[in-house]
């Protein structure tokens, strides 16, 4: 059986637990058809570059659903690549030369029986997306496309059936995950919502907005978990500002104070609003947002300290899973311990990973901070 019969003959008895009886999502402005099993998980270099825990939390997630998933393996023997998104926006390299690579994956897709391509970087759900079109909009480039893979690597091109982001999926499961959380978005000594700030990643619903869950000024995708999940959604003048860190912006030196405007602009706009947390489903917004509060608040003197979670790291600890062992916050530069405490969420594995400069509320002493940075060492 080659790929593309693999692919077209799924069995749905292969899904072992009950299914939402619709598989499309109604949004206040798209229907987005959003796959009930069977994903095929795409790798985010970004993503596994500075919050690891991410991609093995949505596997887990995937798990505990009772969804059947793939990717590529893992360790040396991994068939798992970048999708070459953030190099091909960044102008250093082709689109074509991104067809190939996109296609490769499709193909190691198809290769173990799957037809949804799911991935965690909002840059590769665009870059996916905007391959496919261009294949349904250009006669003959499939055909070349699929001469050039084979060339290339003997592999045949096999288009997926969907391309969705994993915060689709989560977003369609929104509901079931609530049911099985031990906890809530809730103040544990008043009782009140928490006021979270949704950030929807630019890619995911400016470039195409109709493979988006709500478009582009209504998106839902994550606003909607804050809702299931016991918060209240703050709205705010600058939601849809990007978070500045296109990457021309963030990876080009002189460009580097666009990418700190953004964030200044985006955190003073939120500030009167008081947001206890910022959810995102971009890996690039998530470092931004976490990271350059530190540096508005040392260019202007300003005191932000909002923690910021990826909409998987915030299921996983909503799940009652351990905070440091399972979801990783102590990567994250904002602490998130006080979100924690507020919620009621304990910290079982809190000693093993606290730092020798930090007391145990999780906020580095500041006589320690200022020695690091006088000696040039520290966050950058």
């Amino acid at each position: 059986m080659n790929a593309t019969d693999t692919t077209r003959n799924l069995k749905a008895g292969h899904r072992p637990a009950s299914q939402p009886p619709e598989p499309t999502v109604i949004t206040r402005l798209h229907q987005k058809p959003i796959p009930d099993d069977g994903y095929y998980l795409t790798s985010s270099c970004v993503m596994g570059t500075f919050l690891p825990a991410v991609e093995p939390l949505v596997t887990r997630i995937y798990d505990l659903l009772g969804r059947r998933w793939e990717m590529g393996g893992t360790g040396a023997a991994s068939l798992n690549t970048c999708c070459s998104g953030i190099v091909s926006h960044g102008n250093v390299f082709t689109i074509e030369s991104s067809m190939l690579v996109v296609a490769r994956l499709w193909s190691l897709c198809a290769e173990v029986g799957l037809e949804n391509i799911t991935t965690t970087c909002v840059t590769s759900f665009a870059i996916h997306n905007e391959i496919l079109e261009l294949l349904h909009g250009e006669p003959g480039l499939a055909e070349k496309l699929d001469a050039a893979l084979f060339s290339a690597c003997g592999r045949r091109l096999v288009l997926p059936r969907h391309i969705v982001h994993c915060s689709d999926v989560i977003y369609r499961y929104r509901a079931e995950l609530a049911r099985l959380m031990s906890f809530e978005l809730v103040d544990g000594d008043t009782g009140l919502p928490l006021r979270v700030v949704d950030h929807v990643g630019c890619h995911y619903n400016k470039i195409f907005p109709g493979k988006s869950v709500g478009g582009t000024e209504y998106c839902d995708v994550l606003a909607a978990m804050v809702r299931e999940w016991g918060g209240e959604e703050v709205d705010y003048p600058e939601r849809r500002h990007c978070c500045g860190m296109g990457f021309r912006q963030c990876m080009i030196r002189p460009n580097r104070s666009f990418t700190v405007a953004c964030a200044r602009k985006k955190f003073e706009s939120m500030a009167p609003f008081r947001p206890d947390l910022i959810i995102t489903n971009c890996p690039g917004c998530s470092l931004v947002l976490d990271r350059e509060q530190w540096a508005v608040n040392e260019l202007t003197g300003a005191g932000f300290e909002i923690p910021v979670l990826n909409y998987a790291e915030l299921a996983g600890l909503l799940l009652g899973w351990d905070p440091y062992e399972v979801v990783g916050i102590q990567g994250h530069t904002v602490p998130v311990e006080p979100l924690l405490d507020r919620i009621g969420i304990p910290r079982p594995s809190r000693l093993a990973y606290l730092r020798e400069d930090s007391d145990d509320t999780g906020r580095p002493e500041q006589v320690a901070v200022a020695a690091r940075l006088a000696q040039g060492s520290g966050a950058r």
